[in-house]
């Protein structure tokens, strides 16, 4: 019960940390990795580390396709898997050149498939003990606990969400590999359609997302904010503006936040003249008869909002 009201209230970075901490009371160890990722390429895309540095698996990336104990654990999806299970794990690099060096003498860790195609989440638990304090019992324990920690988890994100997005918001939040770990129907539809898939989002726009500017592509545009280890992104429907080009669009915001011909000329580096021309088309593709109705139609496409982050050339 304590897991799942933590879940309902905590930010979703302090839940996990809270949660490991509370498992300390339940089980001996003394670091944990709590986090998820790609399970083809080995690629950890979220985490969350307890009592250790994220360099314990950052750097786990340059032994991650010679690790048997991920072998094992990835091939028993669902199942608590130790070091002690494999023969001579410890006499493997993956063991005396990684994890040794971070004081993970005992591992006892969990993987879990998740509902996005591709994706799993991971729970280790590590200790730096020379013999063994994982035993069936702590196994046990682990085993039964894992399923109650995915369903909090999702909790703790869906709860996150509805605090950051009102009604049917499309917002979604990602994490750094782009996986959508969770989000409503208005931004999985969007996603979708830009796309044709709605449970990652494209590695170019992340790299955009990421640098905190906003994308724009055929039918949405995107932008990002960071919310602890991820990102919830907010994505709006270009809707009739999706006839526009790029250039048309930008030219259609300025026009409609009050720069004249001539400024929106200096801003973008070009003649007066092709200012007006574009704003010809953009009248001509949304067929509207005046700037009034083309602000009208700005509004209720990117909201009244879209006027405050003008730019206004020195």
């Amino acid at each position: 019960m304590t897991l799942y009201s933590d879940a309902a209230s905590c930010h979703p970075n302090e839940f996990r940390i809270l949660t490991l901490k509370r498992l300390q009371g339940l089980l001996d160890f003394d670091f944990a990795v709590w986090g998820g990722g790609t399970a083809q390429g080995r690629r950890v895309t979220d985490l969350v580390t307890f009592e250790q540095s994220p360099r314990v698996l950052q750097d786990w990336s340059g032994v991650a396709d010679q690790d048997a104990f991920c072998d094992v654990t990835l091939s028993r999806l669902g199942q608590t898997a130790r070091f002690d299970d494999i023969d001579g794990y410890r006499d493997t690099i993956a063991y005396n050149d990684h994890w040794k060096t971070f004081d993970a003498r005992q591992m006892m860790a969990t993987i879990s498939a998740e509902p996005l195609d591709g994706y799993v989440s991971f729970v280790g638990l590590c200790s730096d003990a020379t013999s063994e304090v994982f035993c069936d019992r702590a196994r046990m324990i682990k085993s039964m606990i894992m399923p109650h920690l995915s369903s909090a988890l999702r909790i703790n994100r869906e709860t996150a969400l509805l605090r950051h997005a009102g009604g049917s918001e499309a917002v979604g939040l990602v994490d750094r590999g782009g996986w959508v770990l969770t989000a409503p129907a208005p931004f999985t539809d969007l996603v979708r359609r830009e796309w044709g898939v709605s449970t990652r989002l494209s590695e170019s726009v992340l790299t955009v997302l990421l640098r905190g500017k906003a994308w724009q592509g055929r039918s949405i545009t995107a932008f990002a904010e960071k919310l602890g280890e991820q990102y919830l992104v907010r994505l709006t429907s270009l809707g009739v503006f999706a006839e526009l080009t790029p250039r048309e669009r930008e030219i259609a915001h300025f026009y409609v936040t009050g720069l004249t011909f001539r400024e929106i000329a200096r801003e973008l580096g070009v003649a007066p003249a092709t200012v007006r021309n574009h704003i010809s088309n953009i009248f001509e593709k949304l067929n509207v008869a005046s700037k009034t109705e083309l602000i009208q139609r700005h509004a209720a496409t990117f909201g009244f909002s879209s006027a405050a982050g003008r730019v206004r050339p020195r």
